[in-house]
């Protein structure tokens, strides 16, 4: 006896739907290559302090990156930031240092434009400071 085809007897076997990737609105950073890296791990805190913010009151420690903004560097170090434009218009980086403020380079043009008044209680735009390229002891 034979069977009948029918058009379910032609679809294959069930399939898993696969789920939806989420999708990254900025991407971090690149990882910086291992032996920068090696050459800055782990020195002692008077060589290589921290620089801790508050953003929208969430406390971050950053370890200073000589030459880079403190967004890149806290990005890289796997803190969550929030950002966006990355230039300085939007303000949605900005953060409040507490600690470790003599670390980063003086506010730039495009900080004392968006901040203003702000600058003088410790706010900064984390895209815009950067870290001195020597070590300052606090």
């Amino acid at each position: 006896m034979r069977k009948p085809l029918t058009v379910g007897s032609l679809i294959a076997g069930p399939t898993v739907p696969s789920a939806p990737t989420p999708q990254l609105v900025h991407t971090p950073p690149p990882a910086r290559p291992r032996q920068e890296a090696r050459r800055s791990a782990a020195p002692s805190s008077s060589t290589n302090p921290f620089v801790h913010v508050t953003q929208r009151g969430q406390r971050f420690s950053v370890r200073m990156a000589p030459g880079q903004s403190l967004l890149s560097a806290a990005l890289s170090q796997g803190q969550a930031l929030s950002y966006k434009c990355l230039q300085g218009h939007c303000g949605k980086c900005c953060v409040q240092v507490t600690t470790g403020s003599s670390s980063l380079t003086k506010p730039n043009a495009r900080e004392q434009e968006k901040l203003g008044r702000k600058l003088a209680q410790g706010y900064r735009l984390a895209c815009q400071s950067s870290f001195s390229s020597t070590l300052q002891r606090q």
